[in-house]
């Protein structure tokens, strides 16, 4: 390369500093560089050669030699500097200054003629190409604090003159072009020197080397030596052995020419990479991975070497633990061809050994979980994330036993894995299976944690058993279990208590699957409902439940009766019945409320529908009284006599439509019933009628005067049935007309007697006396009453069984004692008034004696 040098020489100008001469086309940059070639801070007394300086200026390189003028011409102290400038860009080509050292005036000359100087100089080849320093270790010194240069604040001090121009040519041959272009070099007296861009040589006379000890300067002193030890250090000093061995490395993984940087990377993985085939340390391998990727990235070069790398790592990695097996996790896969796929398998096979079983330890459970990241993947992360997915997804026992073993061990691995872990009904089952008593509390609450992340209820309850009480279990598995069809889960936490403490807990809690559990246990054993606080309304819903369950309305209770008059009694005092009870027991026996003393108050709190169910039961039973024994008393209820006005007589009227003997005594107590009503019925009337019925009829429509219900029974009379009898005995109610029809008929006999078989009349005395006469307590007094006397009286049957059976043997005169007359008279004395019994009365002449 050619080279254009350019001179300038400095010195004292009209007294005073300045250019000389120069061959600079530009006199500006001349004067610059001029003003910069004075030496001011020389020391006086210090005996000091001609000194070499260099530095950058502008665009240009600076070297100059500066001389002591001693000139009669000049003021004393004066310098005298001979310059040679080169452009910035073609000095940092040069490899060599010795070329432009051989430049520099050996003496003071101002008179010869200046031209710019044109030197052919080799340029740098091999910009880390490096000079042998076999014997001066003083240079090896001074190349040791290049080295280190940043620890000095960039400057080196070189004590004394001696060989400082070979010093700044060996410094020079190993600087980078950019190093170069910030590189000065010159002289110094002081140790004040500031930290400065670039590298700094400074030589330093020997008078002031004391300055220089305690400074932050590198010091190369004259005695000074230094043996390289490191990869970098030889490399620079120009050991051959080292330099070929970086060449080796270089071509063997197809990198690019190593700097100086590099070759400090290098140097910790070049003793792996020359014994590669036999080292098993996986992390001198693994960092010799990274160094092989970092200067050689493409997976195309290098690839005979790094293929025999990794194989070696693959090696190596079968007989190592996960732990150490980790400083793969940053393998530059994309730099090994073939290496993702071979390090996922290593990666898998010690991830079965370490972590899929039963035999993974507290400390690889620790360092697997707690370095697995969910973010920025890379492949390790993606096989792991990917095996754990697989191995968690679907359940078998033996997986269940290995993450049991995990949770045991390691409670906290719940939070690195609870989103992979298959959630399904079958892995809910096999965890319960591995539930023990003796869980730690820390493991314990990783479960819980689990199954309430995965909605396992039973796992949960079970879980929340071992920790609490049943009531706190129990509240904090429905504060997740809101599904009010699941109840599995709860029955666990019941699974050992009693009844009474579950209705107890159902009670305060209320929770609908509690009631409906507390009603289960009750339609099981009735016997709990006689615990029952009607005024509560989840007591009420309760006993509602085991109703729909099966159990009757009184079902369990030792007093039904005074249970539901508990219930009429809340609703009077304005507490709430709930609706779906109240319907049931409206439609039960216990609607029928003749009976219940604050009855007339009840009316009134009852819904409108819920009252006439009430109503109706409770007119059906008075009316029914009625038909037996028109004796009985009527209460004094405006609500309920005016239902049976309007409503109660029409009903009954309805149901009894085939049973006479109900209904007639109904029209001799009710005024309000009109013809027209018995009318109605006897044209609706599908039963049978007896002559005793009839004979009642007949004498009842005659007495209330029922002239339409006359006209009706002459339709239905006739010779051959009993209507004849009832025509018999209201005819004279019909016109003159119609009576002449009837005597020309024939229906009756000429003396109007009724012929009643005797069977018919015993029949129908048994009737009566069985309606009213209805308990044995009664029977009893009306028996003795009329002289008969206990003994006759058989017990443990039923009183209409007892009256079958006196009747028959009085109507055979088998008792002494009492006579059917004698009985007769009693009954009369109680039930004279009864319209059935006094037309048996009347008949009894024709059946018994008197």
């Amino acid at each position: 390369m050619r080279v254009e040098v350019h001179q300038s020489i400095c010195g004292e100008v009209n007294r005073a500093w300045g250019l000389l001469k120069t061959t600079l086309p530009d006199a500006k940059v001349a004067k610059n560089i001029a003003f910069r070639a004075d030496l001011q801070d020389q020391t006086s007394g210090v005996m000091w050669s001609p000194a070499i300086r260099g530095f950058a200026e502008g665009s240009n390189f600076v070297i100059m030699k500066t001389f002591e003028d001693t000139s009669e011409e000049v003021r004393r102290g004066r310098k005298f500097s001979h310059v040679l400038i080169v452009s910035l860009k073609e000095i940092v080509e040069i490899s060599d200054l010795e070329p432009i050292f051989g430049l520099l005036y050996s003496e003071i000359d101002k008179f010869s003629p200046l031209n710019p100087i044109y030197l052919d100089i080799l340029c740098t080849e091999n910009k880390s190409k490096s000079i042998v320093i076999e014997e001066n270790g003083r240079i090896a010194k001074l190349l040791n604090g290049y080295i280190n240069i940043q620890k000095y604040r960039n400057n080196i001090v070189w004590i004394g003159q001696d060989d400082f121009k070979t010093a700044i040519n060996e410094l020079w041959r190993r600087l980078t072009n950019i190093e170069k272009q910030n590189f000065q070099f010159g002289v110094v007296f002081n140790s004040d020197l500031n930290q400065r861009e670039g590298i700094n040589l400074f030589a330093a006379p020997d008078s002031v080397y004391s300055k220089f000890i305690k400074s932050n300067f590198f010091i190369v002193g004259k005695k000074d030596s230094h043996t390289p030890t490191d990869l970098l250090e030889k490399f620079i000093v120009g050991d051959m052995a080292i330099i070929k061995r970086v060449r080796d490395f270089e071509n063997s993984i197809g990198a690019a020419e190593f700097s100086r940087e590099d070759i400090k990377m290098i140097s910790v993985g070049i003793e792996t990479f020359e014994q590669v085939d036999s080292v098993s340390d996986l992390k001198k391998l693994n960092t010799l991975s990274h160094i092989v990727a970092k200067y050689s990235p493409s997976n195309k070069k290098g690839s005979q070497f790094k293929k025999r790398l990794l194989d070696r790592i693959i090696e190596s990695t079968k007989d190592v633990g996960l732990g150490e097996l980790n400083v793969l996790r940053n393998f530059k896969i994309n730099s090994f061809e073939k290496s993702e796929e071979l390090l996922s398998e290593s990666l898998r096979n010690r991830m079965k050994k370490d972590i899929f079983s039963n035999n993974a330890t507290l400390d690889i459970l620790i360092f697997f979980f707690t370095s697995k990241r969910n973010e920025n993947l890379i492949w390790w992360d993606l096989v792991i994330d990917q095996e754990l997915r697989s191995y968690l997804e679907n359940f078998t026992l033996l997986k269940v036993s290995v993450v049991f073993n995990w949770i045991v061990k390691f409670p906290m691995v719940i939070k690195y894995i609870d989103y992979e872990l298959d959630k399904s009904e079958n892995a809910q089952r096999l965890f319960i299976k591995k539930v023990t008593k003796s869980l730690k509390s820390e493991a314990l609450e990783s479960l819980l944690y689990l199954s309430k992340l995965n909605n396992w209820l039973k796992l949960y309850a079970i879980l929340l058993s071992l920790k609490y009480s049943i009531k706190d279990a129990l509240s904090l598995l429905l504060e997740i279990d809101k599904d009010h069809s699941h109840y599995a889960a709860i029955e666990i936490i019941f699974k050992k208590t009693k009844d009474h403490d579950v209705i107890s807990i159902a009670l305060e809690n209320g929770d609908p699957r509690l009631i409906i559990i507390s009603s289960r246990l009750c339609h099981i054993n009735p016997s709990l409902l006689n615990d029952i606080d009607v005024a509560n309304e989840r007591w009420q819903n309760i006993w509602d439940g085991a109703i729909n369950m099966g159990n009757q309305v009184e079902t369990g209770f030792d007093n039904p009766e005074q249970t539901i008059n508990k219930v009429y009694d809340v609703i009077i005092n304005g507490g709430k019945i709930i609706e779906s009870l109240l319907n049931k027991i409206s439609s039960s026996r216990f609607a029928n409320i003749l009976y219940y003393e604050n009855r007339s108050s009840l009316w009134s709190c009852l819904p409108d529908e819920i009252m006439d169910k009430f109503l109706m039961k409770t007119s059906s039973e008075l009316l029914e009284k009625l038909s037996k024994n028109s004796t009985t008393p009527i209460p004094d209820d405006r609500v309920l006599l005016q239902h049976i006005s309007n409503t109660g007589i029409t009903d009954f009227l309805y149901y009894n439509r085939s049973n006479i003997s109900s209904v007639v005594p109904l029209f001799e107590r009710f005024p309000k019933l009109s013809d027209n009503y018995l009318k109605d019925y006897l044209m609706n009337y599908s039963g049978k009628l007896n002559q005793v019925e009839s004979i009642s009829l007949g004498r009842m429509v005659l007495k209330k005067r029922f002239t339409n219900s006359a006209y009706y029974i002459n339709l239905r009379a006739d010779k051959s049935n009993n209507w004849k009898y009832a025509l018999m005995e209201c005819h004279q109610l019909l016109d003159f007309k119609t009576k002449a029809g009837i005597a020309f008929s024939n229906i009756f006999s000429k003396d109007k007697k009724v012929n009643i078989a005797s069977d018919e009349w015993w029949n129908a005395l048994e009737d009566i006396v069985t309606e009213i006469y209805s308990n044995g307590v009664s029977l009893t007094t009306v028996w003795t009453k009329a002289g008969g006397k206990e003994a006759d009286l058989i017990m443990n049957i039923t009183p209409a069984d007892l009256w079958s059976h006196l009747l028959k043997k009085l109507r055979r005169d088998q008792y002494k004692s009492i006579k059917t007359y004698k009985l007769l008279e009693t009954i009369r004395k109680d039930y004279g008034d009864n319209g059935k019994f006094k037309t048996i009365y009347k008949l009894r002449k024709n059946y018994i004696k008197t």
